[in-house]
């Protein structure tokens, strides 16, 4: 990736969470691959989606100004965008938050701890060319909307944008934009990664039982992996 996006870049020493139910943190540390989700897979369906006030600039393959094309043009890219990017949703944060636990959490609910620089190392992946970890621009108005100077109507634009609504998601994005294109995309792909490297700390919801704790204590045992491992202690009286 070009400059465009500098202002983005968390540092190396950010401290990034991944909120997820169960399920989801077994697939993680027994298959060692994280999920990246495609963007029509997502809930929100401005995920992706540039902001109308966006003009977009049209040229010929030598960069001469041209007319814009017949048809809906903005519809067009902003599906073929959603369709070929893929993203991996993480929290910055230096502190738990209690926001995110009742929003991602749940009552089985897990979080990884780690950090910008471990994020990175731990990608078992040789084209990082392909690759980019961008903090989310919340915009409550046009002014507010973040355009890379030159280029808005960047691939990425919808993407690092985000309504003012979910501004305490602190989002930081580890996105794909995978080059081996197919027909069909998959809503989902999944990349190598090394666990010992990813993961800091494992917390578990302030609502898990003891008996729910010693039992993934023994999994982790058993799956070789010596990573620490708590319950939150978020509602506890000090």
């Amino acid at each position: 990736m070009d400059n465009l996006f500098n202002s983005l870049q968390p540092s190396d020493d950010s401290t990034l969470w991944r909120f997820m139910d169960l399920f989801k943190f077994v697939d993680l540390i027994t298959s060692k691959e994280l999920t990246l989700v495609n963007l029509t897979a997502m809930k929100d369906p401005y995920e992706g989606v540039l902001h109308s006030s966006i003009e977009l600039q049209w040229t010929d393959l030598y960069g001469n100004p041209t007319g814009q094309p017949t048809g809906d043009i903005n519809q067009v890219l902003n599906d073929g965008t959603r369709k070929i990017l893929f993203i991996s949703c993480w929290h910055e944060n230096e502190f738990e938050s209690a926001g995110m636990w009742d929003t991602y959490g749940s009552q089985n609910g897990i979080a990884i701890k780690t950090n910008v620089r471990k994020l990175k190392k731990s990608i078992q992946y040789h084209n990082y060319n392909e690759m980019d970890l961008l903090k989310v621009n919340y915009y409550k108005n046009s002014e507010d909307y973040f355009t890379p100077n030159r280029t808005p109507s960047h691939i990425y634009t919808g993407l690092v944008n985000k309504r003012i609504s979910f501004e305490h998601e602190k989002e930081v994005r580890l996105i794909w934009h995978p080059r081996d294109y197919e027909n069909q995309m998959p809503t989902v792909r999944k990349l190598n990664i090394d666990i010992k490297e990813l993961i800091e700390c494992i917390y578990l919801s302030p609502l898990f039982e003891q008996w729910q704790l010693n039992s993934l204590k023994e999994l982790i045992n058993q799956l070789g992996i010596d990573i620490p491992i708590k319950k939150s202690d978020l509602y506890e009286l000090k």
